[in-house]
């Protein structure tokens, strides 16, 4: 019987270069691209049309105006992250951080006095809900808090309605789910995100 035999390379005198690491992408979200979580396809095409048709409805109904310009600013921001998080249950920080910060420029300069009751509603409102993703994990995400932070600061006192309206939209939505899946979809997760940006849409435009 043939014992097999097992060759032993000889250690090299050089030290192994150490494998190179892959450049970081800044915008890289849950080790994903930005890229990545945009929609495709068809998708695409409806979420940029519906971009641009929030910008011009914005100056069409506002006029030239400091508003005008927040809602050219924050509503294709909240048409897009609604589109993302439905599909990939993330609202990315690199949309969300950059819109509130142009929105309180924007409050800054074109309307000086009522941006600390924007703030302050953006703080509570923003605050209750990072308490709440804090003290109960998984029922709501940071994201979801960021982007009532972001509501509250763009519609101050709207920012309630628009609440309102996301929660009775997402209890609408979980009980068709239920009503069509049975009770095994009651274990499902329904991303809170595009109910909270719609709400905001609804609000900024029509509150």
């Amino acid at each position: 019987m043939s014992v097999p035999t097992l060759s032993v390379n000889e250690p090299s005198s050089e030290p192994a270069s150490e494998p190179s690491e892959p450049a970081s992408d800044p915008n890289a979200i849950d080790g994903r691209p930005l890229q990545e979580l945009l929609p495709t396809g068809t998708l695409r095409i409806l979420v940029a049309a519906a971009m641009v048709g929030a910008v011009v409805w914005s100056f069409a109904k506002f006029g030239f105006t400091g508003h005008a310009l927040l809602g050219a600013v924050l509503t294709p921001a909240l048409v897009l992250l609604a589109a993302i998080d439905a599909r990939n249950k993330l609202l990315p920080n690199v949309i969300v951080f950059p819109t509130t910060l142009a929105v309180a420029v924007i409050l800054l300069a074109s309307a000086p006095g009522s941006f600390l009751g924007h703030l302050a509603v953006a703080l509570a409102a923003g605050g209750f809900f990072f308490a709440f993703a804090a003290f109960f994990p998984g029922s709501l995400g940071l994201g979801d808090a960021k982007l009532v932070f972001l509501l509250g600061l763009a519609l101050g006192s709207k920012t309630l309605g628009a609440l309102i309206l996301a929660f009775f939209a997402i209890g609408a939505a979980a009980v068709y789910v239920v009503a069509r899946r049975g009770t095994a979809a009651r274990k499902e997760t329904i991303a809170f995100g595009p109910f909270l940006a719609l709400a905001g849409l609804v609000a900024f435009f029509l509150g």
